[in-house]
């Protein structure tokens, strides 16, 4: 059993943040946009009584380094996971997170046993958030004022009335300094859905937003033999609006498909 705590290595460049607690098969936390590896705190330790939990801070967000950029992230988590002696795992990715677990499982299908994807983006597209207004803010009023618009958006919305759950997220979007609008970073090129051959779990809160329940179905279906559920008392922020449920859920996926 591993305790959490933070550490932070060197790699191409970069000081990244980890964390990993637990004991059992590798779960690897992936953030969603402008958050860190803290939105993962109240789920992590239910996750931690059964698996090993590793999380990290993706390049240019929370306390990692570097400038965001997705094709070093693939490398990044590649390095992290050899780092904390993590050979294969359960990808999670929140959000903009799970875009970067489809990557990775394209470049490594070998380290990867399982993806859970939790609340994707459309695969090619960010059109909810609107990256040149917050561009915007962060130049005429600084990164405070941008993170304080960011908590407005319907997105960042919580539907649980538990002070650790605005905490937790205030805490998690709390060293975000809008390096990725700052820097011109290229995008990736969309993975093909169909090419992925590990076991995938779509999971949406119900409360989302329709675009990404919408896109939640889409990917479902275009992943072969990806299953697709819904937390019913949650939204964007699942991990956060209803950790309990999370829980039971990615732990019963993970632990059947153990069983096949």
């Amino acid at each position: 059993m591993t305790s959490g705590g933070d550490h932070f290595s060197e790699h191409a460049g970069a000081r990244l943040r980890w964390r990993k607690e637990g004991g059992g098969p590798a779960l690897v936390l992936l953030h969603g946009w402008a958050l860190d590896l803290s939105s993962w705190n109240l789920l992590a330790p239910l996750l931690a009584t059964r698996f090993t939990v590793l999380s990290f801070d993706r390049r240019g967000f929370g306390l990692s380094e570097g400038t965001p950029d997705i094709h070093r992230n693939v490398d990044d988590l590649r390095a992290v996971m050899d780092i904390a002696g993590v050979r294969e795992a359960t990808l999670v990715g929140m959000s903009q997170g799970a875009r970067l677990a489809l990557h990775f499982a394209m470049a490594h299908p070998a380290r990867v046993r399982a993806l859970v994807l939790d609340g994707a983006p459309e695969i090619e597209a960010e059109s909810e958030l609107p990256l040149a207004l917050y561009r915007q803010r962060l130049e005429s009023a600084g990164a405070p004022a941008l993170r304080a618009m960011i908590l407005t958006h319907p997105l960042m919305q919580l539907h649980s009335a538990a002070p650790a759950a605005r905490a937790t997220l205030v805490e998690s979007l709390s060293h975000y300094r809008g390096l990725d609008l700052i820097h011109s970073v290229a995008r990736a090129t969309a993975p093909d859905l169909q090419q992925i051959s590990v076991p995938t779990l779509v999971l949406n809160g119900a409360l989302d937003s329709p675009e990404r329940r919408e896109a939640g179905k889409r990917i479902a279906a275009a992943i072969p033999g990806a299953a697709r559920v819904e937390l019913p008392n949650a939204g964007h922020l699942a991990l956060l609006d209803d950790p309990v449920a999370y829980d039971e859920k990615l732990t019963g996926y993970v632990q059947q498909r153990a069983q096949t």
